[in-house]
């Protein structure tokens, strides 16, 4: 089981909320990556996630070079796995991010297909421009997309099934993840099902809603853990990372 850890950071200059300096944001987010790997996980994911109300595609130049130089400020203790997400939905300034920073991989939360009602309206997949930059690059960079990624509602009629189908055959996803409705809530377990019986081994992530209380569900059916809410403090999905949060859900886990 790999677990990876959720470093939300504060808002980018660029951003509308914006209230701190490139190096304060970098203090702030060197505490969380310190704890996290303190802890025991894996790996990290780090997004934009003050970045509220966050743009729908494409962010602006000076949100994606302030993105850049926190990325390529941060120090490891060890040696771990690092992803990128841009939100909402900016698939290629984090794989940008990702080959200047010397990442290991993307989260985009719609790769392919359409989500309505999100907070940024109906998002439409980009997997044809995603797939063409990607390969452009040099540096081989994973994908990791969201299947009925949460905040948002798939179209009527659709089948989590086929969506899954086509991320992994279609869209060139190497890691499909699984959500609950939102940040911190829990998965579908039927959902899980479903996309378990078609994602191979080693694919499939759960990307929302683990905790110290349901964690035993999730051992035998995923094979990554992406850890936001509760690792933080109070699972308070506002508040920094705490040691001793990750230290506990991680020996439950191991």
């Amino acid at each position: 089981m790999i677990v990876y850890g959720v470093v939300h950071l504060k808002p980018l200059p660029g951003s509308s909320g914006n209230y701190l300096s490139l190096d304060e944001i970098i203090e702030s987010a060197q505490e969380d990556v310190n704890n996290l790997i303190f802890g025991g996980i894996d790996g990290i994911i780090i997004e934009n996630f003050g970045d509220t109300p966050f743009v729908k595609d494409d962010i602006s130049k000076r949100t994606l070079a302030s993105f850049t130089t926190v990325v390529e400020n941060l120090e490891y203790d060890r040696d771990i796995k690092v992803g990128i997400n841009v939100l909402r939905n900016d698939g290629i300034a984090a794989l940008s991010i990702a080959e200047a920073t010397k990442a290991d991989f993307v989260r985009i939360n719609v790769l392919n297909n359409v989500m309505m009602y999100t907070d940024q309206g109906m998002i439409e997949g980009k997997a044809h421009e995603i797939a063409q930059f990607k390969n452009s690059l040099n540096k081989e960079i994973e994908i990791y997309a969201d299947v009925f990624v949460k905040h948002a509602v798939p179209p009527e009629g659709s089948k989590i099934e086929n969506h899954t189908e086509e991320l992994i055959h279609r869209a060139g996803a190497d890691v499909v993840i699984v959500t609950g409705d939102g940040t911190g809530h829990e998965i579908n377990i039927e959902d899980l099902n479903k996309v378990r019986d078609i994602v191979p081994q080693g694919k499939l992530a759960i990307g929302s809603g683990v905790n110290e209380e349901n964690i035993e569900q999730y051992v035998d059916l995923a094979d990554i853990l992406i850890i936001g809410t509760s690792f933080k403090v109070d699972h308070d999905v506002s508040k920094r990372i705490d040691q001793r949060s990750v230290e506990q859900l991680i020996k439950k886990i191991k």
